[in-house]
């Protein structure tokens, strides 16, 4: 992600956000609230979030996606992902579940693709054509997989170049799907 990453940059510009970058890189899962500029160690909400992540990951397994290739938004490139099996739905659907009421910010949204922003636009693209046809050349790209065996709970802060992630909790992911795989 961070060698394509560096190279959508040089087609759109230095002055964009490159926020796949290996320290900032991600798949969200779920947004669960409006953007908070300071998040106290021992916020009740934030401790609600880590109950409902590790009861979420205790019942879901780890999660495979193939990295299918490139898309342009207005406001950014992304890496495409599609689910290998169920195990994303199911761990977006029993977050949910979990969160309860605290899921308010985005209930009743189901996604309905799985993305990884490489590159956040501050404004246009230094060549927008050039870019379009770039992303265009790569909407097919075996990127190979990604498999995930732990969700990180963060909150997002500006670091001068891009986006910076502090983890306010973490869970395994290491239920089991065997019984949910072995249904007709």
């Amino acid at each position: 992600m961070e060698r394509v990453t560096e190279e959508v940059m040089a087609v759109a510009g230095e002055a964009h956000w490159p926020t796949g970058a290996a320290n900032s890189s991600h798949f969200t899962v779920r947004t669960l609230e409006n953007y908070r500029s300071f998040v106290p160690d021992d916020d009740e909400r934030v401790m609600r979030y880590r109950t409902a992540l590790r009861q979420a990951s205790a019942r879901t397994g780890s999660i495979r996606l193939e990295l299918t290739g490139l898309t342009l938004t207005p406001a950014s490139v992304m890496l495409c992902a599609s689910p290998s099996g169920p195990a994303i739905e199911r761990f977006a659907a029993c977050l949910a579940e979990e969160l309860g009421d605290d899921g308010w910010f985005e209930a009743g949204f189901t996604r309905d693709i799985w993305y990884a922003n490489l590159v956040h636009l501050t404004g246009l693209p230094t060549d927008p054509r050039a870019l379009v046809e770039w992303v265009a050349a790569r909407r097919d790209l075996d990127l190979g997989s990604s498999v995930h065996t732990s969700v990180d709970l963060v909150a997002w802060t500006f670091g001068n170049r891009h986006m910076v992630p502090t983890t306010l909790g973490r869970a395994e992911l290491n239920g089991s799907m065997a019984e949910e795989s072995s249904r007709p």
